[in-house]
């Protein structure tokens, strides 16, 4: 009897290994789909703000669209939220300057991230300094064409 159920229980445990295995694959599938929505250059619409999202997971906001200054974050993403933290600054150097004394390194901010109908939207912004960033990064951004 004790041999029976240890067979059942060496049965149970290789179906909830397999069955763990598969929903590790379908689990990956989905980080792999996050990561595509996360990754590229997109351009605000309306407006000349650029993002460019790494699979290394650093990001740079490009507030005028170009290398005048650039802020450089580490993010991560979770369930359609991101969170981030400026870890330093690219640019010449009066912008980057003026940029750090309103937004020092270690500044740190979340925001929901949504893609639909190849339109990425950045809402829900909160952070250290949520009141500065809101009105430059919420919105709609375009996939930047290469």
């Amino acid at each position: 009897m004790m041999v029976k159920s240890l067979g059942y229980l060496a049965v149970l445990a290789c179906g909830a290994l397999l069955s763990g295995g598969l929903f590790a694959s379908a689990g990956d599938k989905k980080e792999d789909k996050k990561k595509a929505a996360l990754s590229g250059s997109w351009v605000q619409k309306d407006g000349e703000l650029k993002i460019e999202l790494s699979d290394a997971g650093v990001m740079k906001i490009f507030p005028h669209g170009n290398d005048v200054i650039v802020i450089v974050c580490e993010y991560a993403s979770e369930k359609g939220r991101v969170t981030a933290k400026v870890t330093d600054f690219e640019g010449k150097e009066k912008a980057k300057e003026h940029v750090k004394e309103k937004l020092p390194a270690g500044s740190e901010f979340s925001f929901r991230w949504k893609v639909k109908d190849g339109v990425a939207t950045i809402a829900d912004l909160k952070g250290d300094k949520a009141g500065l960033l809101k009105s430059h990064l919420e919105g709609d951004y375009e996939r930047k064409k290469k």
